[in-house]
């Protein structure tokens, strides 16, 4: 069976920040994706959940939304929140951890999304499996 789409809604604390990359790393796998590739999609999607939870906001219920979809050889990770996206700006030197995000996510993942409006920030991190690879099952999240 192939991955479709599945759902996990987190409380907005980097305490859960482990959970989410869990979730990343085990749909990674089922997908297929070689043990690099796995490595970086998770990674950029622990940078998008640090992301909305240091500087979005939660829902009325203190959580963020993270999903997963995928549609032939493309995984695609999306992060939720209900904060308005601020442009980062530089600050200081060029070694500032800050506003680095979206690079990182950037050279990690084949593709980043980011779609604000006020009150809403979605990032969307796309990667491809290469053709080689099988697909496991997954479970829903």
């Amino acid at each position: 069976m192939s991955v479709d789409s599945s759902e996990l809604h987190i409380p907005a604390r980097r305490s859960e920040l482990a959970a989410a990359r869990r979730y990343a790393g085990e749909v990674a796998t089922a997908f297929g994706l070689d043990s690099e590739s796995c490595y970086e999609f998770v990674y950029a999607v622990n940078e998008a959940v640090t992301n909305a939870i240091r500087h979005g906001a939660a829902d009325e219920h203190g959580m963020i939304h993270l999903s997963v979809h995928a549609e032939a050889d493309r995984l695609t990770f999306t992060v939720r929140d209900r904060g308005t996206f601020v442009t980062p700006v530089a600050e200081g030197t060029a070694t500032s951890e800050c506003g680095r995000g979206l690079a990182l996510m950037a050279d990690l993942a084949d593709e980043v999304q980011l779609h604000t409006e006020p009150g809403s920030t979605t990032v969307r991190l796309s990667k491809a499996r290469s053709p080689e690879c099988v697909p496991a099952r997954i479970r829903g999240g």
